[in-house]
């Protein structure tokens, strides 16, 4: 699967609903991360690539943002934004990013990279070309440097189970500090959703994935409830950091 299938995908989630029908769980603690990550939206310039149905976007400017432009490559998702938020300083179009020829104080992605073809030669394109020298780059994406990534990517790595239908990539942390330091670039890491990555939403989260991983996989998955079980009484002895979250959230900046 390549970025470009993904497209007709999205379409039918935002349609169907995406937030009611699709994701397991809110955007919310991800979305207050980003906010939480510049000390000042004040008068700033923001690029929102893969704005969904333009939340992050709408929140970005209610904090002080001079603009903000969301984008998606669904068509669905732009026109459910453009009628549910009308504010003055925050347009929204559907289009390919590598389209616009403006550059913004900071670009934020929530959910996006890990479903480009090319994450890495991606965000050095949006690095180099859509960033004032002085700007961010604050994305976040799933991590697995917990127990529910543990079990996620062994079965993604060693027995090919479609643990997601979307997801083309599974970056984490040590992905980025490789990326960071070939490019000199600037770093900062957080994380959110600890309670997903190792905790009660882990077991709500896997009791609908991996019976449906297993089953698309042709595997027996009659034995989910057992690991369940173990998973939820091994789940305090996991030691939590700022890196387990399920959702990390990266900010990246040039070595000015």
């Amino acid at each position: 699967m390549k970025n470009i299938d993904l497209e007709k995908k999205y379409d039918g989630i935002y349609k169907d609903g995406a937030y009611e029908n699709y994701y397991t769980f809110n955007q919310a603690p991800a979305e207050r991360l980003i906010l939480d990550s510049m000390p000042s939206w004040l008068d700033l310039e923001v690029l929102d690539i893969g704005c969904g149905e333009g939340n992050l976007a709408a929140m970005i400017s209610f904090a002080g943002a001079k603009k903000v432009d969301g984008i998606d490559f669904s068509q669905e998702a732009i026109d459910i934004a453009k009628e549910r938020i009308n504010i003055k300083n925050v347009d929204f179009v559907s289009a390919d990013y590598k389209t616009i020829t403006n550059k913004y104080d900071v670009v934020v992605m929530n959910g996006v990279l890990e479903h480009f073809d090319n994450p890495w030669e991606d965000l050095e394109y949006i690095a180099k070309n859509l960033l004032h020298d002085h700007g961010y780059i604050i994305t976040a994406s799933p991590s697995f440097l917990n127990p529910r990534g543990y079990v996620w990517m062994t079965l993604a790595l060693l027995f090919d189970a479609p643990m997601s239908l979307s997801d083309l990539h599974f970056l984490n942390p040590f992905d980025f500090e490789e990326f960071c330091e070939k490019q000199n670039y600037t770093l900062v890491i957080k994380s959110c959703d600890q309670d997903w990555g190792a905790g009660e939403r882990t077991i709500v989260d896997f009791n609908k994935r991996l019976r449906n991983a297993l089953k698309d996989a042709d595997m027996d998955n009659s034995k989910v409830d057992l690991l369940l079980a173990w998973l939820e009484k091994a789940m305090p002895f996991f030691q939590a950091d700022d890196f387990s979250g399920a959702t990390v959230i990266y900010k990246v900046g040039r070595n000015i």
